[in-house]
């Protein structure tokens, strides 16, 4: 990969790292309040219950990207490694193809089409009063990060030649 692109990758990491790690620390001071003000002071917060439904829809979209990046969502290994090399290859290319389509036509595409429904429903958070088309911002966020990260995937295998590296070469690679 070009210096370029690999900075510009590592930067794309470690801002949705940080931001997965922002909203789980947000989320988990916000339940912390409300068993706080539910338990403690015997007067629950209205409002705990709303924002950690809302931060767990953006923590499970935004970490399912931070694992697709990072190579580590699930996957059925044990088949694939019994496979010939280049049908390994072909498999993981189709695989890409696969995954970017899904990310643009339904997180991104039909995510915005969610967004753009909703805002203009003017549907709000009863507790918060929030509009909920922001919270549904999620979907088509993770949606172009998916897609970054399948097309980047599917470059370095495309141009990975598995022919002349040892076992030790191509692990490094991944």
């Amino acid at each position: 990969m070009k210096p370029a692109l690999l900075r510009f990758k590592r930067t794309l990491d470690t801002l949705l790292e940080w931001l997965v790690i922002l909203v789980v620390i947000v989320m988990v001071a916000d339940v912390l309040w409300g068993v706080f003000t539910r338990f403690i002071m015997n007067s629950p917060s209205r409002w705990t219950e709303e924002i950690a439904k809302l931060l767990l829809m953006w923590v499970a979209l935004l970490g399912a990207a931070v694992a697709y990046g990072r190579k580590e969502h699930l996957g059925f290994d044990y088949f694939v490694e019994q496979l010939d090399p280049d049908v390994k290859k072909l498999l993981a290319l189709v695989s890409q193809c696969i995954v970017v389509a899904f990310a643009m036509l339904v997180m991104v595409y039909g995510g915005f089409i969610l967004v753009t429904e909703t805002l203009a429903a003017n549907q709000v958070t009863p507790a918060l009063g929030l509009k909920v088309g922001y919270a549904y911002l999620a979907l088509p966020i993770s949606g172009i990060f998916m897609a970054i990260y399948g097309v980047e995937q599917f470059l370095e295998t495309a141009i990975k030649d598995d022919s002349n590296l040892t076992p030790d070469q191509d692990a490094a690679l991944d």
